[in-house]
């Protein structure tokens, strides 16, 4: 049982150091998937009056794993291709779109949770406002990104009826 201990102490060390040059993005991915499962929880408690979903809560889980697996296994491609600058360009990249993404999402629990009347309410959506709707604007691709998926979901809706 100690050598299997060590081995897998070795293992996550090694590959952790291997890493490191992400760790940053990790981090950062660590916090904003943490905060976006804790305040979708809050609004599904208190807004939506849910219980506790097992389902949801594995999803999260699921999806930040393929975040964590997909940015490490990119790291590890670009490090081995002689290219680690271009890998950790294309790391900042994911990572920044996935804090887009999943930041709006956690504004938009946020904004849920407080009441209309407040003054938290207001600035939480206006920058729900910013980020989903104005911020695109100057994306290039984000909005034919996401026209094209609104034509698609309801392309599918008529299909399904």
């Amino acid at each position: 049982m100690e050598y299997f201990k060590n081995l897998v102490v070795g293992l996550l060390t090694g590959i952790s150091a291997y890493l490191n040059p992400i760790s940053g993005e990790v981090h950062s991915l660590i916090a904003v998937f943490f905060l976006n499962f804790f305040f979708g929880l809050l609004s599904a408690l208190l807004v939506s009056h849910e219980s506790f979903n097992f389902r949801k809560a594995w999803r999260c889980i699921v999806e930040a794993t393929v975040f964590f697996t997909l940015i490490c296994c990119i790291y590890y491609v670009g490090d081995h291709k002689g290219n680690p600058e271009g890998a950790l360009q294309c790391v900042s990249f994911i990572t920044y779109s996935v804090f887009y993404f999943y930041g709006v999402n956690i504004l938009r629990n946020i904004k849920n949770l407080l009441p209309e009347v407040s003054l938290g309410y207001k600035v939480f959506a206006f920058l729900y406002y910013v980020l989903s709707v104005e911020f695109i604007k100057n994306i290039p691709y984000l909005t034919n990104y996401l026209n094209a998926n609104k034509k698609e979901e309801v392309l599918n809706k008529e299909d399904i009826k």
